[in-house]
């Protein structure tokens, strides 16, 4: 009788050991997978090894995706809000998840391109036929490992591989950036612990920086890149050696020295503005830090609570920051320009970035899609597309890419963008590219060619600028149609921009 009793025992054991549910919370294993990808590439290798899905998707829209890994059994993130990630969210290993879908209604992904769909295909992504345009933006996708291409003005999706899939050299990218001149893209890739070179039909150019090649001394789980007004490449990192620095690396991606050394915690985004730089942090109570131009720390941008995980940034033309925020609270954060704390735009949260489009919408990018939200209620107007990590905004701009170099002006360097938002009411955001040292102006006209507004002026070393132009306030002009001339050196460009109050 007492071998009975020992072996119901074992048994209810056994049904309890593989009926629980994992430790980690949810939010604990989406910070783990974001801020250590090996551990999500830990999960994936043993979901394949154990021949079970690394990512399901149900015509309930429920989602399940492979994160983590305990003693010896896959985690999955169980995602039943696309938008909303932590609301509902939570983890299962899979004999939990087994229980849960229905497969014959399910869009099952085992890997290596082995994909089921058993949902009449309504996951396939929706590719717009508009091709027009001077802008795009980027955005990589650690799941499959390459860079999507979307409409600037609408979010409207135009291209799934505009840089395709290439593993080994992308296992999980995160930020893309146009080089200045040439046809290339780079990419900076978490797990190859390099900044990857591309020309802009997808094809692998070979590593960027370190120019000589991987060395996690220099490099080790790196993050966002921007490119000084120099042009030289910045790149955050987050583990090994160099870990909570920012390294700097010249036209040539040969290593330079590191830029920032301190006041920094497992840092994500880099943003330039006006007179500083901020660095969004993962960790610590500093969430963003500000720093000059040459990377000297000023102050802490944000230490408060209203913010988790922050990742990637932009600046409005009122001067407001908006900030991604990866965990709960999290959302689309607004901060004035100084550092306090507005609100929180809540229609999609598990947030990693943040571009204001043409529409004046901000499409925001998360775990599971990416997602246009209304920039005033924070309301979800439409995810574009689901099923996959996608990563940071950037932008991608046609003009940039010559492929005869007859306009040898444009083919130095000199650009001036299209102004956003356009329309605007009262402020629109300008950007220019200066090649070479030279006497810039930037003046605005309105149509009958009167002189309205002076935007720079004056002697401008080679980069990137940006200024704002707000016709409201001193301004007080109507609306209309308006015009904006960038002179710079033998350089003239002018573009059209529409006031609408």
């Amino acid at each position: 009788m007492r071998s009975f009793y020992v072996i119901v025992a074992l048994v209810l054991l056994f049904v309890s050991s593989v009926n629980s549910s994992p430790s980690v919370s949810f939010p604990e294993l989406l910070a783990m997978a974001e801020s250590d990808p090996q551990s999500l590439m830990r999960a994936r290798a043993e979901a394949s090894r154990q021949n079970l899905p690394l990512n399901i998707l149900t015509k309930e829209r429920v989602m399940f995706d492979a994160k983590g890994v305990e003693n010896g059994k896959v985690i999955y993130a169980v995602f039943t809000n696309l938008a909303d990630v932590y609301s509902g969210g939570f983890t299962a290993f899979y004999e939990e998840v087994a229980q849960m879908y229905n497969p014959l209604e399910s869009r099952i992904d085992y890997g290596n391109g082995r994909i089921v769909d058993n949902t009449g295909g309504m996951y396939n992504p929706v590719i717009s036929s508009y091709r027009g345009g001077e802008k795009y933006l980027m955005v990589p996708d650690w799941t499959f490992d390459r860079v999507y291409l979307f409409n600037s003005t609408n979010g409207d999706l135009l291209d799934t591989a505009f840089i395709q899939h290439s593993n080994p050299n992308l296992q999980s990218p995160k930020h893309a950036l146009q080089l200045h001149t040439g046809r290339h893209v780079v990419v900076s890739d978490q797990i190859s612990d390099l900044v990857q070179k591309f020309d802009t039909n997808g094809t692998y150019s070979g590593f960027y920086a370190p120019a000589g090649g991987v060395n996690t001394a220099i490099l080790d789980n790196i993050r966002g890149i921007r490119f000084m007004p120099n042009r030289y490449l910045l790149v955050t990192v987050g583990s090994g050696a160099s870990q909570n620095m920012i390294q700097q690396f010249d036209t040539a991606g040969n290593h330079v020295g590191a830029f920032i050394t301190s006041n920094l915690n497992s840092p994500f985004d880099i943003m330039y503005r006006q007179g500083d730089m901020l660095v969004t942090n993962s960790s610590g109570t500093t969430r963003i830090s500000k720093f000059t131009h040459d990377g000297v720390f000023i102050s802490a941008f944000y230490s408060g609570s209203s913010i988790a995980f922050p990742q990637q940034m932009m600046q409005h033309a009122n001067g407001n920051v908006i900030v991604a925020g990866f965990s709960s609270p999290s959302g689309l954060i607004i901060f004035d320009s100084t550092g306090n704390y507005i609100r929180t735009l809540t229609g999609v949260t598990g947030n990693r970035s943040v571009y204001q489009l043409g529409n004046g919408h901000y499409i925001t990018t998360n775990s599971t899609g990416v997602h246009e939200i209304d920039s005033a209620s924070g309301a979800l107007v439409r995810t574009i597309v689901t099923g996959a990590n996608y990563q940071y905004v950037s932008e991608y701009i046609p003009g940039l890419i010559l492929s005869s170099g007859t306009n040898s002006a444009i083919a130095e360097g000199f650009r001036l963008g299209q102004n956003y938002p356009n329309p605007f009411n009262p402020a629109t955001t300008v950007s220019f590219s200066v090649g070479k040292k030279s006497d810039v102006s930037l003046i605005v006209y309105d149509i009958s060619g009167k002189e309205v507004a002076t935007l720079a002026s004056g002697t401008y070393e080679a980069g990137d600028y940006e200024t704002v132009f707000d016709a409201g306030a001193a301004n007080s002009l109507p609306s209309g149609v308006y015009f904006y001339r960038l002179t710079a050196g033998s350089f003239s460009e002018t573009k059209r921009m529409t006031l609408l109050k």
